[in-house]
This record gives structure tokens, sequence and C-alpha cells, in this order.
């Protein structure tokens, strides 16, 4: 992002780009050119004239914003299980408590299928990476079984317009592959938050978000349809796991709807499994449409 030459005025940001692996070089400014030196009028005996003076090159204020790179993006309502969940299947240790917004910062873990997770339990993380030019890893690249996930803190409505503490961290999201919508099977207003969330994505920037791959995610469901808990003392909201689904299905896009317990482990192998396939068909998909991309420019160019 850039700002007027004139300190004096209040800055005008414009979205230049974003400096990524495969584009890593971006022309901001332009330099000055030298002037001449005491060396411009050796050569002419008797005769002098000015020396041409330095052009000062473009003098630009940036705002640089880091954007997390992860391949899935744990998004919902606050003290839905997103930590949980991260915490099952990555060595992160978020922080965990029976109160909302307990995640104030993005989380990271690296998930590693079990058939190779003796690399995994070796802290030997080069087996989870390939490697640029340069020698710095690559987390989850197209060869690598292994996924990042990152854990938004919980999101509300008004989120987008900067409301609650999820909004500074949405543009992470931006970065990633797929969103993992993290549903609570124990609230009463599950399909509200679900509908919540999207239009909060939705009109967040430019509504990319809104367009991203999703799969919806209903945790809880240990203790989401029981009659009577005793150790909450609360009613299920929903009779069944078959009434939710029902109305999910009326107003979800998709097919893409799981089910899981993150504190139980209960059925989280095989969504990661689900997920990982899903990460590698999108990010598939998505270098086959800038291939396409590529060459047409370069056809344009011919």
């Amino acid at each position: 992002e850039i700002q007027s030459d004139n300190d004096d005025e209040e800055p005008e940001y414009i979205n230049l780009g974003t400096i990524t692996h495969t584009n890593p070089n971006q022309i901001i400014a332009t330099g000055g050119q030298g002037g001449e030196g005491s060396a411009a009028n050796t050569s002419q005996r008797g005769v002098r004239r000015p020396r041409t003076p330095p052009q000062g090159g473009q003098r630009k204020r940036l705002k640089l914003t880091l954007k997390v790179v992860a391949d899935v993006a744990l998004v919902a309502v606050p003290n839905a299980g997103k930590s949980t969940l991260l915490s099952k299947v990555t060595r992160a240790k978020p922080k965990i408590a029976d109160y909302p917004f307990t995640t104030v910062v993005p989380n990271l873990g690296v998930w590693v299928p079990n058939d190779i997770g003796d690399a995994y339990y070796d802290d030997d993380e080069e087996d989870n990476f390939s490697f640029d030019e340069n020698g710095d890893p690559i987390p989850s690249s197209s060869n690598s079984k292994s996924l990042i996930l990152c854990d938004v803190p919980g999101l509300i409505a008004g989120a987008s317009e900067g409301v609650g503490l999820g909004h500074a961290f949405l543009r992470h999201v931006e970065r990633c592959h797929v969103i993992l919508h993290l549903l609570d099977a124990t609230s009463k207003n599950v399909l509200d938050e679900y509908a919540m969330i999207n239009r909060e994505l939705l009109n967040y920037g430019t509504g990319k978000l809104g367009s991203m791959p999703q799969v919806v995610v209903v945790n809880k469901v240990d203790v989401a349809f029981n009659e009577y808990d005793d150790a909450t003392g609360k009613k299920g909201a929903f009779e069944s796991q078959a009434q939710l689904e029902s109305q999910l299905q009326e107003i979800m896009p998709h097919s893409r709807l799981m089910w899981i317990s993150a504190k139980e482990g209960e059925g989280v192998d095989d969504l990661m499994s689900r997920v990982a396939m899903f990460v590698k068909k999108v990010k598939e998909a998505t270098a086959a449409e800038e291939r396409k991309l590529l060459e047409k420019q370069s056809e344009g160019e011919d």
C-alpha cells in the first residue's frame, strides 16, 4: 500500500499487490539518477558549464500487512471448539477455557496424517517441508502431505466492520485454501450463527472470503443431542442429529458437512483425511487456473 508524496497530507492508501513466494518482487518506487561530478568539466579547457544536478527518486510511505500462510482456516463464533480441534490434530497448544474469546491471536498448527506420523514425532520438521532456492522451508507445498491450520479468533456480528477480535485477523483467511466452518451443536442459535459467519465473510474486504471453498463441521456431537446432560444441567438444542442436519442442508449451498467431537476425538481423523483430500483438489484447481491465465498472457504478448 502507498501514500502520497506530501507528508503533511492525510495518507490515502491504495493496494499495490501482494508479495508471495511465487511473486517475490514488486516495484513500489523508482530510484533517482546521479548527477555529474567535478570530472564533467575536466575534458573541456577554458569552457565551464553548469554540472547536471542529481535527480531525486520517489519517496513513498508504505504500510505493510503480514498475512499468515496456511492451508485451512478454522472459523467460528467464540467458544465453538476451534482451539480444542487444533490441539487435537496438531502439536499446537492454544489456550482453551470454558468462556468466549480465549483465542486473541491466530494460532498455527501442522497436521500430519498417521501413516507418516513417525516423522512428525521425530521433531524433524524437514520431513514435512520442501525448500526454496534459498533453503527456506515451504510448508505444505504440493509435494507435502501435511496441512497448516490457522485458528482465527472467534467472529461475532459486525466483525467485517471492525467489531470484536476476529476482524483484525480475517486478512489471514484470505491466504488460506479452505475454510473449516465450525458450528457448536449445543447452541440453540446454531443456524443463525452459521448464516452470520457467512455474512461477515462475504462483507469483509472485496468479498473474496464469501466465495472460498468451505467445509462445515458440527462440533460437540457427544453432548448436543442428549435429552439431559448431567454435567451441564442443560437439554440439547436439537432432538437428534438428523433434525439439525436437515435444517442445515436447507441453507447450505454445498453438501460438505461433517460431524465431530473435538474433545473426545470422535470423527476427527476422518475429518482431517477428507479435508486433506479436498485441499489437494482445491490447490490443483487453483494451479490449473493460474496456468491458463499465464498462457493467455503469453499469447497476448506474442
